[in-house]
């Protein structure tokens, strides 16, 4: 199906603009973010202090490589598109670019996966833990990680030929711009997509029941555990709830544009100016999940809060001086 005449809001400049200005406000969050965690974790969450920043870190970085250095064009409902990051003006082949900004995503999801079972592991093997991973639980996170960077190498077994392919899509297509199909970098991953469907069914299958079972299983032992202090388990409760929260949030916030990109490939319809707010918005999963860290978790929220303060309270000093300077030169 296709739908669209061409306009501004399908521009790329609009769209490079959009994350450009998204860049600019996520390096200094994600800086913040970072000094919060190293600086400000409070004794009480050193358990977690590795793990959040190991899921803030990648959560930044795929961010930064998402808006700045791909910033990909996505040509719906084919797996096709271009760059305009700064990966594409340096030289760096598209298909190169769109293998990382994948497999990278995946790495984030595995992210997640750890954040939880670093946590389960603290709960379910209290007694045992000496603070060091074990060598099963570091080989457990390699293979997550090598997982992660491989998972979509099936879709390059069989890249189509460009140009038969660029026909193709001209029929699939009928009011896509000719110059679109002409832009630097213009890559076609896949027609039929049924490589791509298998790469993320196999990914979606390994990972979400992952997920489930490590935050049913700390749910399930948070609210069994007999052996620890009411105020200990209340501490507990409230930090697993805080961490859900900052993963949930930011997960909701994208899956509206995610779903939206998932049925224009299913349904075979072509909207440009909504495939490019969509990937806007998907692209700043990163700072909101930054900022919901920021909210979630007291102790965080408390170290934001002093230092805003303290700002406040120092202009508030420095203003009277500078009212009476001002007054005594009047007089």
């Amino acid at each position: 199906m296709c739908t669209e005449t061409f306009s501004y809001l399908a521009s790329d400049q609009l769209y490079a603009g959009a994350l450009h200005i998204f860049t600019a406000f996520e390096v200094p969050v994600h800086l913040f973010g970072a000094y919060i965690i190293i600086f400000k974790t409070p004794d009480k969450m050193k358990s977690v202090r590795t793990s959040m920043l190991s899921l803030h870190l990648v959560g930044a970085f795929v961010d930064f490589f998402t808006s700045f250095l791909t910033a990909p064009v996505l040509i719906l409902p084919v797996c096709a598109g271009y760059p305009l990051g700064v990966l594409g003006m340096l030289g760096i082949p598209t298909s190169v670019q769109t293998y990382f900004g994948l497999s990278f995503l995946a790495v984030l999801a595995s992210a997640v996966i750890l954040f939880f079972e670093e946590r389960y592991h603290k709960l379910a093997n209290v007694q045992r833990s000496s603070g060091r991973k074990s060598f099963s639980r570091k080989c457990y996170a390699i293979g997550h990680y090598m997982f992660a960077m491989l998972f979509i190498s099936p879709c390059y077994f069989n890249i189509p030929d460009q140009e038969i392919e660029k026909l193709t899509i001209n029929e699939r297509i009928p009011c896509l711009p000719e110059e679109i199909l002409s832009r630097t970098g213009f890559f076609i991953l896949s027609i039929e997509n049924r490589e791509m469907y298998i790469s993320l069914a196999l990914l979606i299958s390994v990972l979400v029941p992952e997920v489930l079972f490590f935050v049913l299983s700390i749910f399930w032992h948070l609210f069994n555990i007999k052996s620890q202090s009411r105020a200990t388990n209340r501490l507990q409760k409230q930090l697993f709830f805080a961490m859900c929260l900052q993963v949930y949030i930011p997960f909701m916030v994208v899956t509206i544009p995610a779903a939206y990109c998932i049925s224009s490939i299913v349904f075979g319809h072509y909207n440009q100016a909504a495939t490019n707010l969509a990937m806007s918005s998907i692209a700043v999963h990163g700072i909101l999940l930054t900022i919901t860290m920021l909210i979630v978790h007291a102790p965080y929220r408390q170290a934001v809060l002093e230092i805003i303060c303290n700002r406040s309270k120092m202009a508030t000093i420095n203003n009277p001086q500078i009212w009476k300077t001002v007054n005594e030169t009047k007089l």
